[in-house]
């Protein structure tokens, strides 16, 4: 499925939550859906204006005296039919890019200490992103306590901690193994 397609239904996701202006929705796919899938706003007005004219949003203008108008998009009930027949269609299986194990794959080609910094790099990148993580939970405990939608942002949450956290000991067992690399690299 083509990108914008499912970019279409990341925006009808998050409209259905309520309207919103192309701004609204970059902010929140930002802390909520953007740890594991991104808007970008080249992404979302394109998306919204065609989404407007296939009748699955509408848009509304709103003036505000000396300041530019502000277009809100609210989903119809077909952009909701449609949002619902995506959410029972089984998922893609997309294989990823990470530039990190594309590079360790050909990290044989340079000293190890360069492995060794990009894969610590990462590293610090997981503790970043637990700290994230955290700071989301607690987030979602206070402002979604009572939302019904709240356990499975918790379950999409709690991929996200499982992912950092295995990817971190991985770092930590790849660090070792280049450590060794280069200790034996030093010998010969």
């Amino acid at each position: 499925m083509a990108r914008s397609n499912q970019s279409q239904f990341a925006l009808l996701g998050l409209l259905s939550f309520g309207a919103m202006s192309g701004y609204d929705l970059r902010q929140l796919s930002g802390w909520s859906v953007g740890h594991f899938w991104r808007e970008s706003y080249g992404q979302i007005y394109p998306t919204l204006k065609k989404m407007a004219a296939e009748g699955l949003v509408r848009r509304k203008t709103e003036v505000n005296p000396g300041r530019p108008d502000r277009h809100i998009y609210e989903l119809t009930a077909a952009g909701r039919k449609e949002l619902y027949r995506w959410l029972e269609r089984p998922p893609t299986v997309e294989v990823p890019r990470n530039e990190l194990l594309l590079k360790l794959f050909f990290g044989g080609l340079v000293p190890p200490g360069v492995s060794a910094e990009h894969v610590s790099q990462r590293r610090e990148q997981c503790r970043q992103e637990l700290a994230t993580y955290r700071a989301t939970r607690e987030r979602l405990e206070k402002e979604a306590a009572k939302d019904p939608q709240k356990p499975f942002w918790l379950m999409t949450l709690n991929y996200g901690e499982h992912i950092a956290r295995a990817e971190a000991n991985w770092c930590d067992e790849t660090l070792k193994e280049l450590g060794e690399k280069k200790r034996q690299t030093k010998r010969n």
